[in-house]
């Protein structure tokens, strides 16, 4: 090797190391013939592509390019990299410019974002107990997936959850059931398989002309629901926006990669409610949103029946979480820049967390401080469609600066959008 692929080689080292001390694992002994996968766990693969590419300069899709999708050694690593005039720490290289998220049209009217609120349910499952279950020692979960505790249902009614935190929206904005236009329901885990959107429409005593739907999309499903309420705000009115997450109805935690999977799921209910004028105590301008799919992606999170009949989530971790972090993190600097503004000038973005490390994650791609990347995620696990508005219900009242949404769910589907930003 040269000085330059050796000096390298010693540098990529000393980035496993800061990655395995985040962790709280042991250090290891420098060899650049060490494999990866001995190394670092999946999560942490990403972090230490996300540290690299922000070192050289690129996105962390180049670091991967450059060895074809393959961590091999440390040794085999610096070569490519140094093969592709890859330089960490101050590198000119840059990869080349990409596509980023489609460009849609914004709103052609205004739209408010009037009330938030949230339900989680009354039991919390530490992390200890997770552990347990998963047969795993004490610290494991929460240094791997980043997640202290999750909300269970247990006993409880989901749909009275959901119930509830629209009711508050509701009485927020000093609006009456009657006057909602339509409901939209999302759900990446419902409650209930079919009447959903029909159940929670007649709980919430709705008047019998006021549309209900039903928004799939998985995690990026409230993203999805405030998009199709904005197309409706003009023509009925109102519209209320429900996510109600219950994964703990059908994913068994157990030990084993499909029990560790179903461990990042929580459950809980939130709720928004649109009007086409500010109303209630903290009205928000809802500026613009936008969605989009990477199909070519669906096999990194599949729905599968084991077979002794249990449903289990599958996914390959590392590259799932690359792609969210390159999803969020491009929808986010999309709409900044469409709307004048420099992504350091964001008051925050609320962030969707497949576990819990990767709002940090998030934090790093973007050049922002940690605190301005709101996430519940390590505190009530994964939610799902519910994550956006519970992490937004937590910082009220709510900010009136401009303030970016981010979300990957399966399929694989995105969505960014941006509030606190008025209309020229």
């Amino acid at each position: 090797m040269s000085p330059a692929t050796d000096a390298l080689t010693a540098h990529l080292l000393d980035i496993v190391r800061r990655v395995r001390h985040q962790l709280g694992e042991d250090d290891l002994a420098d060899d650049p013939a060490a494999r990866f996968a001995d190394l670092l766990d999946s999560m942490g693969m990403v972090e230490f592509v996300a540290i690299l590419a922000g070192e050289c300069g690129v996105e962390p899709a180049a670091i991967e390019e450059c060895v074809n999708h393959r961590f091999g050694t440390v040794a085999d690593l610096a070569g490519a990299m140094s093969a592709a005039g890859l330089r960490a720490v101050g590198s000119a290289c840059r990869a080349g410019p990409e596509e980023g998220p489609a460009r849609q049209a914004g709103p052609t009217l205004p739209c408010w974002l009037s009330a938030t609120a949230v339900r989680f349910p009354e039991t919390t499952q530490p992390a200890a107990a997770i552990n347990q279950a998963l047969g795993r020692p004490a610290g494991w979960f929460e240094s791997h997936a980043g997640i202290e505790s999750r909300r269970l249902w247990a006993g409880q009614d989901p749909l009275s959850g959901a119930k509830e935190a629209a009711a508050d929206c509701l009485r927020e904005a000093e609006l009456a059931a009657k006057d909602v236009g339509a409901l939209l329901v999302t759900s990446e885990a419902p409650p209930r398989l079919a009447g959903l959107g029909a159940a929670l429409h007649h709980r919430l005593g709705l008047s019998a002309g006021a549309v209900v739907l039903e928004v799939g999309n998985a995690c990026t499903g409230f993203l999805s629901a405030l998009w199709a309420a904005e197309s409706l705000l003009a023509r009925v009115g109102p519209v209320l926006v429900v996510a109600v997450e219950a994964p703990s109805h059908f994913l068994e935690i157990r030990p084993g990669a499909a029990g560790e999977t179903a461990a990042l799921f929580g459950d809980g209910a939130a709720a928004a409610l649109l009007c086409e004028r500010p109303i209630g105590q903290c009205p928000v301008p809802l500026a613009e949103i936008l969605l989009g799919v990477d199909g070519d992606a669906a096999d990194l999170l599949r729905v599968e029946r084991s077979a002794v009949g249990l449903v289990e989530l599958r996914m390959d971790g590392a590259a799932l979480a690359g792609r969210a972090l390159k999803a969020m993190a491009e929808g986010v600097r999309t709409l900044a820049g469409r709307h004048g503004l420099e992504v350091s000038g964001l008051e925050a973005v609320v962030c969707h967390g497949g576990n819990g490390r990767l709002p940090g994650l998030l934090a790093r791609q973007l050049g922002l401080p940690p605190e301005r990347v709101w996430s519940e995620t390590p505190r009530t696990g994964n939610l799902g469609s519910a994550s956006l508005p519970a992490a937004w219900a937590r910082h009220r009242p709510s900010p009136h600066g401009p303030v970016a949404w981010a979300a990957v769910g399966a399929g694989l589907t995105w969505g960014a959008a941006l509030s606190g930003v008025e209309w020229e």
